[in-house]
């Protein structure tokens, strides 16, 4: 009778869910935006990845259509998608990082920032890069895209 129980109960907090359910695996859904009118190019992208650990959001960045892709791991990270938004907000234990990342056909925003001082202490294999993606408070000039598995 136990797993009746566990059955109605899951189905209680994906009916108070609504559509937005969290995504992982290989088939999950992801986002790239770009930032409008950006002297610096810059193209910010997340995404599922595999690592040795298992699957793991990833935030990466790169700086033109040429640059190379700076990757952010956000273990733990667990974005909310709907079909036309996404919702994360993802901070680690020590604050070495802090994402809110909202896209939506209203508009979309992201703040991000990162100390790699603090972070790789934590993460010894964090490339120092990783201090170019800050975004010095909310960018809000951002087209992004949903990308669907």
């Amino acid at each position: 009778m136990d797993w009746v129980f566990w059955l109605l109960a899951s189905a209680a907090v994906a009916v108070s869910q609504g559509d937005r359910t969290p995504a992982s695996g290989p088939n999950a859904p992801g986002v790239m935006c770009r930032v409008r009118e950006d002297p610096r190019g810059r193209e910010y992208r997340l995404e599922n990845r595999t690592r040795p650990e298992g699957f793991v959001w990833t935030l990466s960045m790169r700086e033109g259509r040429e640059g190379r892709w700076i990757d952010l791991a956000l273990p733990g990270a667990s974005p909310r998608f709907a079909p036309e938004t996404m919702e994360l907000e993802y901070r680690n234990a020590n604050g070495g990082r802090q994402i809110e990342m909202v896209v939506g056909p209203g508009g979309s925003r992201l703040d991000l920032y990162v100390d790699y001082g603090l972070d790789v202490n934590i993460d010894p294999d964090l490339d120092p890069a990783v201090d170019e993606m800050n975004t010095e408070g909310p960018l809000t000039s951002l087209d992004c895209t949903l990308l669907q598995p």
